[in-house]
């Protein structure tokens, strides 16, 4: 009977190989070697010749990520690396110290319950399809100006190195929105003051406007009344008092000019 790594596991490889599609295989391991058929390993076949263990090489692969991925997952019973094991026996998610004879530093060692084996959940979540902050700030802004982010667009597709895309609200867009109300509600206000102090200084030059005015009424007045009486008084000293009245501290002057006359 032909062998072949059980279908839970090989989605699972899959699912690795597509998001970083770069990774090194060197240390990958599937069905075991000669060693491991004289032992009671996970990496030979079971009855019906599937493999349920994997190995995977741990360059150019987020380890944490897929390790958090798989003890997620309703078929893992045990996860081993670097000298540690985490087991559906006591607590995916537990790590425990791990004496095996592989301390397992150079791959991450996935094996499965025969129960779960052919199990068709995806292993990645879409929460483990979300950016992380240094992918975003990997795009540089030639990147993010090729983008459009610059541009009138509401959402951005984002593509990383592994292939992964990711739309996103423009932030950028956002921002700049923000910040030209925000100017307008500034331009507005300084536009309601800027009225508000004119409307006070028209308030105020009507007033001077109506103080010379009334002041010209009054210095008008005046010379009629000045008029009239000098026409009213009978003698040279009754016109000569009133002059000296009016014409103050000038009366004196304007009586020599008239005596010259």
């Amino acid at each position: 009977m032909a062998w072949f790594l059980n279908p839970a596991l090989t989605r699972f490889r899959n699912e690795v190989n597509a998001r970083w599609p770069r990774r090194d295989k060197t240390s990958d391991g599937t069905i075991g070697d000669a060693a491991h058929q004289e032992t009671n390993s996970d990496h030979n076949p079971d009855a019906d010749g599937s493999v349920d263990a994997w190995d995977m090489d741990v360059d150019g692969v987020d380890v944490p990520k897929v390790i958090n991925a798989a003890i997620r997952h309703e078929s893992i019973q045990y996860v081993i690396y670097n000298r540690r094991i985490t087991s559906r026996s006591w607590g995916l998610g537990t790590w425990r110290p791990y004496t095996g004879t592989s301390p397992h530093t150079e791959h991450v060692h996935f094996n499965t319950r025969t129960s779960h084996e052919r199990s068709n959940k995806p292993w990645f979540t879409e929460e483990d399809d979300m950016f992380e902050a240094r992918d975003r700030d990997a795009l540089t802004s030639a990147n993010y100006r090729s983008l459009g982010l610059y541009q009138d667009l509401d959402k951005i597709t984002f593509k990383i190195s592994s292939g992964a895309t990711r739309v996103e609200a423009n932030l950028a867009k956002a921002a700049r929105v923000a910040l030209e109300q925000k100017m307008s509600a500034v331009l507005t206000a300084l536009a309601g003051v800027d009225e508000a102090v004119a409307t006070q200084l028209r308030g105020q030059f009507d007033r001077i406007d109506a103080g010379l005015q009334e002041t010209r009424a009054a210095v008008d007045n005046v010379d009629e009344e000045v008029i009239e009486r000098l026409g009213a008084v009978a003698t040279p000293e009754e016109q000569a008092k009133l002059l000296r009245v009016v014409l103050g501290d000038r009366a004196k002057e304007v009586g020599l000019l008239l005596s010259q006359g």
